[in-house]
């Protein structure tokens, strides 16, 4: 029988030196969340009652999602294709219920961006079900995080809560009048980044106090995810200062330039080459990569002033894109959303093409610089746009879907309680030698758990827990 030291050597080994995969498979994979939000949209537009439920939702939204991650990945194109036909059919079989005048008005005073939750809850549910799946067999590996460049799923879905982060804190910004001095909005969002860096301690201490396997080349020793979500509040707020004088695109671009320019004299070469022998230099690619995810953040910050401002008629991009005064709000976001994504793919692709032969141009995850910028956020508009677009087909009254709305409203203690049952399931069995059966059943039952637990705290507690 294998020894427990041997076992965590084989599980560092499992997600080590993983190369990633191509950004068109990944796409493909993250596609299904839009086929799956236009079959809800059209069913909802029947008014079919069964698709509020928990299970419906589920299998819906969640299902496909593990699906193209695990057994179906090398067909990630049909599971789309097998949804998109599935409310194709559905569209011609069962009539239209005509929306109700009150639920219009409800709709219309409430302001409720439903793309916008599926866009972060999808997130957060593609995120945690990889942080369970790729230590089972069942979840290939180019999908897992790469060593130091590339691109993967998981790489991909870090940086995207990231930007969804920014999204939705853009509300502050857009209409501040809050009448603190410069001081308390600082020392406010240091106190709301305490709670994300107490869990960051903690679960140091936790898999430290476990003995926990560790990937170090991911952030560093003692550096984890919660510490690059809780040092970025206030390094935001202190950026905002500026905001009335330079634009957050400009603020996030500058912010990643600059990091890439350092980068190239030199930072890069100790941040990869350089041995772990203090504080600093341990945890040197959680430091470091923090820059590239206050870029992401900034322009998550300035995307999410497009989808919450209340008028886009005079814009400069609604004009270059020809939309009259008479083109509705959500056409006008999501044309906005789509002409920014495009311009990220024509940058990426030829940065990536111009300098195929040098490592300064690939994107890097580990060390969150430039190309890695410019992927998620790319990316990320990509997916937001598609559904725009698809509430802009299909309009979608009320605030969605509610499995994914109750993630939403508390996404962050999803995502905690996702890293809680990922540790859990990995100290009380040896996942890399599962059966299929075993990985599926195990991952399906841990979804539900995850899942339900901010199903039941919103819908029948009406509980927000805000880290």
């Amino acid at each position: 029988m294998i020894r427990d030291e041997d076992y965590k050597r084989a599980q560092v080994e499992w997600v080590s030196n993983c190369t990633g995969g191509s950004i068109q498979e990944i796409l493909a994979v993250c596609s299904s969340l839009i086929a799956s939000h236009v079959l809800w949209s059209v069913l909802n537009k029947r008014s079919c009652n069964l698709i509020h439920g928990f299970w419906i939702q589920l299998f819906i939204y969640i299902v496909p999602v593990m699906a193209n991650q695990t057994i179906l990945a090398d067909n990630a194109p049909l599971v789309t294709l097998g949804i998109l036909s599935l409310a194709l059919l559905v569209s011609f079989v069962i009539p239209i219920s005509t929306l109700s005048k009150n639920d219009k008005e409800a709709t219309s005073q409430m302001g409720y961006k439903s793309y916008l939750t599926v866009y972060r809850a999808g997130i957060m549910m593609l995120t945690c079900f990889a942080i369970l799946a790729v230590d089972f067999p069942i979840f290939p590996r180019r999908f897992a995080k790469v060593e130091t460049f590339g691109t993967s799923l998981m790489d991909v879905g870090v940086g995207a809560v990231v930007f969804s982060s920014g999204i939705v804190s853009s509300r502050a910004y857009l209409y501040q009048n809050s009448g603190e001095t410069k001081i308390q909005e600082l020392l406010k969002a240091i106190r709301s980044a305490l709670p994300i860096l107490t869990l960051g301690f903690l679960r140091l201490i936790l898999t430290k106090g476990v003995d926990y396997q560790q990937h170090n080349s991911e952030y560093g020793l003692h550096w984890n995810f919660f510490f690059t979500l809780g040092f970025l509040p206030p390094f935001v707020t202190l950026a905002s200062f500026l905001y009335q004088w330079i634009p957050f695109s400009i603020l996030g671009l500058a912010t990643a330039i600059s990091y890439q320019v350092a980068l190239f004299q030199g930072l890069q070469e100790w941040i990869l080459e350089t041995p772990r022998v203090d504080l600093i230099s341990a945890n040197k690619e959680g430091i470091c990569s923090f820059a590239g995810y206050l870029a992401i953040f900034l322009l998550g910050l300035d995307s999410g002033i497009i989808v919450f401002k209340k008028s886009l008629d005079n814009t400069l991009e609604s004009k270059w894109l020809g939309l009259s005064n008479k083109s509705s709000n959500t056409k006008q976001v999501a044309a906005q959303l789509t002409l920014r994504a495009l311009f990220l793919w024509i940058i990426l692709v030829n940065w990536q093409f111009f300098g195929e032969e040098n490592e300064f141009f690939q994107v890097s995850r580990r060390m969150a610089n430039l190309p890695y910028v410019i992927w998620v956020v790319a990316f990320s508009l990509t997916l937001l746009s598609s559904l725009v677009w698809t509430e802009y087909f299909i309009p979608c009254p009320g605030r969605g879907p509610e499995l994914l709305d109750t993630v939403n409203i508390n996404g962050l203690l999803t995502f905690l309680w996702g890293n809680i049952l990922t540790g859990l399931i990995n100290l009380s069995m040896r996942t890399l030698y599962a059966s299929t059966l075993t990985s599926l059943s195990v991952c399906f039952g841990y979804m539900v758990i995850v899942s339900i637990v901010p199903w039941v705290l919103w819908r029948h507690f009406n509980i927000r827990i805000k880290l």
